[in-house]
């Protein structure tokens, strides 16, 4: 098959959505298929063979663009597909619609992130019910003309279908490769970033952004019950800057190192290091970081919230603390300074993450791409 994956946002840019589609496009080409993203900006060194540029305007984050189209020779391109797959709905998912109609191609739709609650990080004047109004109606709109709608967690089908999304869901979880989180190609060393060997050490690994709200993990940090606990935080945001000085305020700079973004193929060597995952975000859809960190071994400590109840299970591949800071602050205490126990919740993260294997959910995606080109041609 000749399949377009269509994104606002690529290379430079790091995050969980352009981490699931440049693993998507690997993993299909090395099953045979052809595979192109169409998205926009300026060439980068990043890119790989088959990333389809359009002039477009940087917009809000590193990668991301803006633009009414794409180039004349990427609608040649385009029209040569046999299925277009769009990653976001609101600028990709027009426009996959608009060619997908154009020239009779079948048209999918994974929905990633939760956009209402990223919506109102990013328009904080605006109170939730409302977005929640503004946004509901456009989103069945769009969603109501896909051939296939995806979501990548049951709860996060749940969501949509609050947001307006009325076609059926198809869940398809994200894959990660999971001979590369557990065999990584490079090995570091704690004294090689300041890091003493002899502590529990957590890993926080995403974008510093206040939906992240690395913030409370901080003041959990602070607490006195993870005392002799250090913290590694990989990755890069708007936030980083008051967070270092959060940092420094809150006399955590022994214990608190900052990586900054790292190449994705080095992510499993900072995930090596690493004792346990900690994560206090509350909006995600099921996020890749996560499911490598388990994949590596590491159990998650994290907030007993609606999207990370289907991954992790508290007493068995990690603990979920209630969402305040001295609950969670003891949940991480507790993993870090009890070994057996956090032996037993390693293995327990190791055989969870067996079910996002990329193989598997990759096969998931193709079948649901053949059936609708059988339903094309029938």
């Amino acid at each position: 098959m000749r399949i377009g994956l269509l994104t606002d946002g690529y290379k430079p840019g790091t995050n969980g959505v352009i981490r699931f589609i440049s693993l998507h496009k690997r993993t299909l080409e090395r099953l045979g298929h052809e595979v192109f993203i169409f998205t926009w900006g300026e060439e980068v060194p990043e890119d790989e063979p088959g990333v389809i540029r359009s002039p477009g305007i940087p917009f809000v984050r590193p990668g991301y663009h803006v633009a009414p189209g794409y180039s004349h020779q990427a609608r040649a391109l385009l029209q040569t597909m046999d299925v277009l797959h769009a990653n976001q709905p609101l600028l990709s998912g027009a426009l996959a619609l608009r060619y997908g109609r154009r020239y009779g191609l079948p048209v999918v739709l994974t929905c990633h992130s939760r956009y209402d609650l990223l919506g109102v990080t990013r328009l904080p004047f605006l109170p939730l019910p409302l977005y929640r109004e503004i946004l509901r109606p456009t989103l069945r709109r769009i969603s109501d003309r896909y051939d296939v709608v995806m979501a990548p967690s049951p709860e996060a089908a749940r969501v949509m279908r609050s947001l307006g999304v009325r076609r059926p869901i198809e869940v398809v979880p994200y894959g990660v490769d999971l001979d590369g989180c557990r065999h990584p190609p490079k090995r570091l060393r704690r004294e090689e970033l300041g890091l003493p060997a002899d502590v529990p050490l957590a890993l926080f690994l995403g974008r510093l952004e206040r939906e992240k709200d690395v913030s409370f993990l901080l003041e959990a940090l602070a607490r006195p019950e993870p005392a002799r606990t250090h913290l590694l935080l990989v990755g890069d945001g708007v936030e980083r800057e008051r967070l270092e000085a959060d940092v420094r305020g809150m006399g955590l700079m022994d214990r608190v190192r900052f990586v900054g973004e790292v190449p994705a193929e080095e992510v499993p060597a900072y995930i090596a290091l690493a004792d346990l995952f900690v994560t206090a975000s509350r909006i995600e859809m099921l996020p890749v970081a996560v499911i490598e960190a388990m994949a590596g071994g590491l159990p998650v400590v994290g907030l007993d919230v609606p999207w990370i109840r289907p991954v992790v299970r508290s007493g068995v591949n990690g603990l979920l603390a209630e969402p305040e800071v001295a609950s969670f602050a003891r949940a991480w205490a507790r993993l870090a300074t009890d070994e057996p126990l956090r032996a037993r919740l390693s293995e327990g993260a190791r055989t969870a993450s067996e079910r996002y294997d990329l193989r598997r959910t990759t096969a998931q995606m193709i079948a649901l791409y053949e059936r609708l080109l059988e339903e094309r041609r029938g």
